[in-house]
């Protein structure tokens, strides 16, 4: 059995873009929200470029998905960037953390005063998905994205 070329690799690639692009995915990042919102009964917003959110709840209103996924080498890299522009521009964070073949490591979904509070403590804005788990109001929904990502 030979290996495809790089050509035929790249064909398969379009294909796969073109079937993603259906569900409005075009990266991990649109993958994250689509599972998030789905997950909690949401609407991703329709611009790419909202400023402060990615999806509305009417349960947790404007949450902002932030996501990573792990390299394949091992490492283990789960901390998200909250930009200083983001200040007072969601209500929740929710993070999710992709195993190199994207299937879920983790979510969770944070109240912005607790993320707000640790990142404005953090030279970098930053919060690892650890942290975040430990911080004031934090819901698991791992499971719940886990399913999410199987439909």
């Amino acid at each position: 059995m030979s290996c495809p070329t790089r050509q035929q690799l790249m064909m398969q690639l379009a294909s796969l873009r073109e079937l993603l692009r259906e569900h409005r995915i075009r990266d991990a990042a649109d993958y994250a929200e689509v599972l998030v919102a789905e997950v909690l009964g949401g609407e991703r917003e329709t611009s790419g470029v909202t400023r402060g959110f990615d999806v509305f709840s009417p349960e947790y209103r404007r949450v902002e998905v932030k996501c990573r996924q792990l390299p394949p080498d091992g490492r283990v890299e789960e901390r998200v960037e909250i930009g200083t522009s983001k200040e007072e521009g969601f209500d929740h964070l929710a993070i999710v953390i992709f195993y190199p073949d994207f299937r879920v490591k983790g979510a969770v979904l944070v109240p912005y005063k607790s993320v707000w509070r640790h990142v404005g403590s953090n030279e970098y804005n930053r919060v690892s998905y650890g942290q975040a788990c430990q911080l004031s109001g934090a819901v698991d929904i791992t499971a719940e994205v886990v399913a999410a990502s199987t439909r």
